[in-house]
């Protein structure tokens, strides 16, 4: 078996599908190291109870249940349970807060009013009818939704919990070592120099990469935000689209210290990972002490592969809006920043997880992609032995195809931010 990206997703499926099934193992990746890609540029953020979908709701609390578990026997991943708190202005307030009705009811998000919402954050500014909030189209804030157990953890952390893992079982990484190609062939060949033809059945016989070919009898790709450049010249579409998105960081002090001096939202004194309308997002980061700032813009940003922070995005597109909701951070000059691509699952925005051939794709997080990774490499392993129901952390057994492309019978989120 070959696993093409020691992403969060590689490593999971990596590790899922020897656990099971045993047997040689080899990860290739184009990185000096695990998860230093777009894994690497994550938040880490995680929602509890906060999906209306129920396949979001399964694979990502699932999914964080194991990390939680994992935490809680003694390897620290830096879960930090700060919360949600979710933003609604007038606009959306009604729509969203009949969204989350079964949230409420089972207890996983809770609906703040505008009364409360303030008396808790004092610092935030809710009115926002001024002529410069209209021009940006932001409207008063009528309430928040806050969700207790969501949070963020540290992916460097998460990612070497799996590879301490794989090397322990055995399973061999090659680092620095970019595939360039997926080497179609015929499953019986005949000889002749042009197959395989369009008549023979075919599969991946190899991997062609900066270090050489390496054969395989079956492959796992999970290349997040990349898998279309090898997909494509095979004619196999996963319907992931990269595009970039941009975090920027400030260290506290001064009127940012206002962000970590939060009561009754969670047991670290913190603002939670707060959520504005019009989209940017603010994260008190507890352990480095900065406040990280980000926007996931759409309409406008072009689909490909760009790794380059701007600052005048932030300061034309993050730092007005947040500026008006939190005045504390009236000239905040970030000290840092850096940009990812998230591999956007343009059909529905959840992970795809299909079989083809003797190659499985593992991909399409869609910026939740370190929430449900166990989740998708349990699925990818099941997919690889051709096994029709695949057991996710804490017993719950789901079909190995439900991620599929196909057959795909996935609800659309509404909780949508």
């Amino acid at each position: 078996m070959i696993v093409v990206g020691a992403g969060i997703v590689g490593l999971t499926s990596a590790f899922h599908y020897v656990k099971n099934n045993g047997g040689k193992v080899l990860v290739v990746e184009a990185q000096a190291g695990p998860a230093q890609g777009n894994t690497a540029r994550s938040v880490g953020g995680f929602r509890m109870g906060l999906f209306t979908s129920s396949i979001n709701r399964l694979i990502s609390e699932t999914t964080v249940k194991y990390y939680l578990d994992v935490q809680r026997g003694g390897y620290d991943l830096g879960i930090h349970q700060i919360g949600y708190l979710i933003l609604l202005d007038e606009l959306n307030y009604d729509m969203y807060v009949q969204r989350v009705q079964e949230l409420f009811r089972a207890g996983t998000a809770k609906l703040l009013l505008r009364d409360e919402l303030k008396s808790k954050v004092g610092f935030i500014q809710l009115d926002l009818v001024d002529e410069e909030a209209q021009l940006m189209g932001l409207r008063p804030i009528k309430g928040a939704i806050f969700s207790p157990f969501s949070g963020y953890l540290d992916v460097e952390k998460l990612a070497m919990h799996y590879y301490e893992k794989l090397v322990e079982m055995g399973v061999e990484f090659k680092f620095n070592t970019r595939v360039e190609r997926l080497k179609l062939a015929a499953v019986n060949k005949i000889g002749h120099p042009r197959e395989p033809f369009a008549w023979q059945e075919k599969k991946i016989e190899a991997v062609e990469t900066s270090r050489g070919l390496f054969e395989a009898e079956k492959f796992i790709l999970a290349t997040g935000a990349w898998s279309q450049e090898l997909l494509d010249p095979l004619g196999i579409d996963s319907y992931i689209k990269p595009k970039k998105r941009q975090i920027f960081a400030s260290p506290a002090g001064g009127e940012l210290e206002a962000f970590f001096n939060v009561k009754g939202f969670n047991d670290f004194g913190t603002l939670p990972m707060t959520f504005i309308p019009r989209g940017p997002f603010v994260a008190p980061r507890i352990r480095d002490r900065s406040l990280w700032m980000g926007l996931s813009d759409d309409i406008g940003r072009r689909w490909g592969l760009d790794f380059e922070a701007e600052d005048l995005f932030f300061y034309d597109n993050v730092y007005p809006l947040l500026r008006k909701i939190f005045p504390v951070i009236e000239g905040v000059r970030p000290q840092s920043k850096w940009a990812g691509c998230y591999s956007i699952n343009t059909i529905d925005e959840n992970p795809v997880a299909f079989r083809i051939m003797n190659l499985i794709v593992a991909t399409g997080g869609s910026g939740s992609g370190v929430m449900k990774a166990d989740s998708l490499g349990r699925i990818a392993a099941a997919l690889a032995v051709d096994r029709k129901e695949v057991e996710l952390y804490g017993g719950v057994k789901v079909p190995s195809t439900l991620l599929g492309i196909r057959e795909r019978r996935i609800e659309p989120e509404m909780l949508v931010f």
